[in-house]
């Protein structure tokens, strides 16, 4: 049995219960994925959660992403955000598909791999 990565696992912890407020409300899955010290691009996110290399992706910030979370729930989030901060650099969220999406939380790890979460979402 593989040892579990200890950010994959930070990560999961301070995820735990959350749902991401859409029409899905769903909740969390920490991932690692082999990287290297720069942030990944669009181009190898799509590559990495294997996705087809012409699917419909966004790129932006954690403030936006969090932005959507109601005011009366953000403090929810809070344990989340600053695990993301605290084990991981050059933190960007990519949005993969339309209407029906999914979101990429990825930032490279102090070893130079690439770790984040994901769920789903729905943006109408």
């Amino acid at each position: 049995m593989a040892k579990a990565n200890p950010v994959e696992k930070a990560l999961a912890e301070a995820s735990k219960g959350l749902l991401y407020p859409s029409e899905t409300d769903a909740g969390f899955e920490a991932f690692s994925w082999p990287g290297s010290v720069a942030a990944p691009t669009a181009a190898e996110v799509l590559v990495a959660c294997g996705a087809k290399a012409k699917a419909s992706i966004e790129e932006g910030t954690l403030t936006e992403f969090f932005r959507a979370v109601p005011k009366s729930r953000r403090g929810d989030f809070l344990a989340l955000a600053a695990a993301l901060v605290d084990h991981l650099s050059h933190v960007k969220v990519f949005k993969v598909g339309n209407i029906q999406r999914t979101a990429y939380i990825v930032g490279v790890t102090a070893d130079g791999k690439w770790a984040g979460i994901k769920t789903a979402l729905v943006e109408t």
